[in-house]
C-alpha cells in the first residue's frame, strides 16, 4: 500500500487520514514519536456537553498502541496511557500529568482519578532536569476542547522541549496538539488520524499562524 494524498499539508506539518498501521510502514524518515493512543478502556464521555457519548475507534484494546510501538521500536517515544491496563513494554520512565481536574473514577473510594501516565521509551532525550509530575489543567469545552482525549498545548510543547531530532511522528494524532505543538517549536511534525472530522479540525488549527507559547 502507498501512502494517500496528505489531507493536509504546509511547510511544517503533514497530516494523513487513515488507519496508521496501514501507512507506517511507507512513512518518510521521523525522529521521534509523541502520541496519545487508544487507551484500551472502551472510554465513552459521560460529562454533558458537546462531546457527550463520543468514543474513540480503537479503544476497545491495546492492539493498535502495541501494533505502532513495536513497528517504531528503536526510535524514542513518549506515550499517554493508563495504569488500568498493561503497560507498553520496554518503558524506561513513567512521567505524570496532573490534570487538575476530577474525574468520577471509582465512587467506592475517597479519591478521584485526576492523573494520566507519559510512559518514556527509547533513548536520546535531553534538556534541564525538571520534576516527573507536569501540572497542566485539561482543556475544557468551554475553552475550546474538541476532542474527547485532547492534551494542553503547553503539556505537549514542555515534552516536545525535551525529545531528539527534528521531526516528530503522532500516529494517533486526534485534533493535531502535537501537530501543533510542534509547528510552534518551529520543528516539522507527521500527524495520522482514522476519524476525518478530527483531521478536519486539525487541519484548521494548523492553517493557523504559529501560536506563541
Amino acid at each position: 500500500m502507498s501512502l494517500p494524498k496528505p489531507y493536509y499539508e504546509d511547510e511544517a506539518v503533514t497530516i494523513y487520514h487513515g488507519d496508521c498501521r496501514e501507512m507506517l510502514p511507507q512513512l518518510p524518515g521521523f525522529d521521534v514519536v509523541v502520541t496519545d493512543p487508544p487507551y484500551g478502556i472502551r472510554h465513552r464521555v459521560g460529562w454533558d456537553g458537546p462531546l457527550k457519548g463520543e468514543k474513540i475507534v480503537g479503544d476497545c484494546d491495546t492492539s493498535a498502541r502495541d501494533f505502532v510501538l513495536s513497528s517504531v521500536a528503536g526510535k524514542p517515544a513518549l506515550v499517554f496511557g493508563t495504569w488500568r491496563v498493561e503497560r507498553p513494554a520496554g518503558i524506561r520512565a513513567i512521567l505524570v500529568w496532573d490534570k487538575g481536574s476530577w474525574g468520577m473514577g471509582d465512587l467506592s473510594i475517597p479519591w478521584t482519578p485526576s492523573w494520566e501516565e507519559i510512559y518514556v521509551l527509547g533513548h536520546g532525550f535531553s534538556g534541564r532536569r525538571s520534576n516527573g509530575v507536569l501540572r497542566y489543567n485539561a482543556p475544557q469545552t468551554s475553552n475550546g476542547r474538541v476532542h474527547p482525549n485532547q492534551k494542553p498545548l503547553p503539556l505537549v510543547a514542555d515534552l516536545l522541549a525535551k525529545c531528539p531530532g527534528s521531526t516528530v511522528l503522532d500516529p494517533f494524532m486526534g485534533s493535531g496538539t502535537t501537530l501543533r505543538a510542534a509547528k510552534d517549536l518551529g520543528r516539522k511534525a507527521i500527524g495520522i488520524e482514522i476519524e476525518e472530522k478530527y483531521c478536519e479540525i486539525a487541519a484548521k488549527r494548523m492553517a493557523q499562524e504559529v501560536l506563541p507559547l
